[in-house]
């Protein structure tokens, strides 16, 4: 009993200079070597803990309290070092990587427009200078305006799963195919007569490839009026924003018959081009023909949807950004638009 009552006695008597030893610590290295000397499986008060365990009882009590006591107090000034130094360890740090404001700017680090946010403004300022309006709308549609008022019947491929994003839990909700939904809205909600363009983002469910992306842009025409408007009207707005976009003054279009279901008659428009120094150049003289887009004459059904009633004519084309882009760059694969590549955002980042 006289044994144990002198080595907790000591170990009290100790306690002032081990405190004194861990508030001295310049570091967490020398800290846990402190700690482990003084609550390490070897150390001191370890071994008194496991002579305890031959007492009776009542002095196993007594005893155990005050080295506990001494135990609690060690562990809590470890602690409150180990905050103190690991708070000055974050202060060194933080002066170590502060950024220098009054240092010169490096210009080729600066940021840059993406290349397809660029080319949406540059559309943008087009329709609008031409007194177009550019409406924007939801990317997460109803089947009602993504389909149904768009003249696409229950069975038609594109309304399946395995084409289009459905959101789990809401069978009548999805991320648009297209934005002719945003046209339904806009006449639904301003009637005829309308010229607007709507451009965004749109989903379907495409394998990711060179020329396919399940999240791509597109931009949308759309003139109605209660005047007769002819294929030779979409023809010459086709041949307009052609010109503008590409640079060039003269372009040879061509349309194909091709069936989409919120239009009739319903086509593929062309444009006659030829290549030099391995790009598209558009032209009269072009040897060859490439597909641009998709074209027609609004269908009747997505008028009487929209309750728009009597004499009244429309057209709507389309185009993929992303495409039109790639043909004006001579950008091969899509999948470098979404490049983190700095080299790449570097040079579409240049200036229009």
């Amino acid at each position: 009993m006289a044994d144990v009552s002198v080595v907790v006695t000591e170990l009290e008597n100790n306690l002032d200079a081990w405190l004194a030893a861990i508030g001295e610590c310049k570091s967490l290295e020398v800290l846990d070597v402190v700690r482990k000397n003084l609550l390490g499986r070897s150390s001191a008060i370890i071994s008194t803990f496991s002579q305890l365990k031959s007492l009776h009882a009542d002095d196993r009590r007594l005893y155990g309290d005050r080295v506990n006591k001494i135990k609690a107090s060690l562990e809590a000034a470890i602690s409150d070092t180990q905050g103190a130094l690991e708070e000055m360890q974050v202060q060194e740090k933080l002066r170590e990587e502060a950024v220098d404001v009054t240092l010169p700017v490096i210009s080729d680090r600066f940021g840059s427009t993406h290349i397809i946010t660029k080319t949406m403004g540059r559309i943008r300022q087009y329709y609008q200078a031409r007194g177009f309006s550019v409406i924007d709308g939801p990317e997460l549609e109803t089947s009602f305006f993504n389909f149904n008022a768009l003249n696409t019947p229950k069975h038609h491929p594109a309304r399946q799963s395995h084409d289009t994003f459905y959101i789990d839990g809401f069978d009548d909700l999805l991320l648009r195919t297209q934005t002719s939904c945003v046209q339904v809205r806009a006449m639904i909600s301003d009637g005829v007569p309308i010229r607007m363009v709507s451009m965004g983002k749109t989903y379907r469910r495409d394998a990711i490839d060179a020329t396919h992306s399940p999240m791509f842009h597109q931009l949308e025409g759309l003139v109605v009026d209660r005047s007769p408007l002819s294929i030779g009207h979409l023809k010459r707005e086709l041949v307009k924003f052609i010109s503008f976009f590409f640079g060039v003054s003269d372009v040879a279009v061509r349309f194909r018959p091709s069936f989409f279901p919120f239009v009739e008659p319903g086509m593929e428009f062309d444009c006659r081009y030829s290549k030099r120094d391995g790009k598209v150049v558009f032209s009269q003289s072009g040897d060859r023909w490439l597909e641009i887009g998709g074209a027609g004459m609004v269908h009747p059904n997505v008028f009487k949807s929209c309750g728009i009633t009597g004499e009244v004519y429309g057209f709507a084309y389309a185009f993929g950004i992303e495409r039109i882009i790639m043909l004006k760059d001579s950008i091969s694969d899509i999948r470098n638009l979404y490049s983190t590549d700095q080299r790449l955002l570097r040079h579409y980042g240049r200036p229009a």
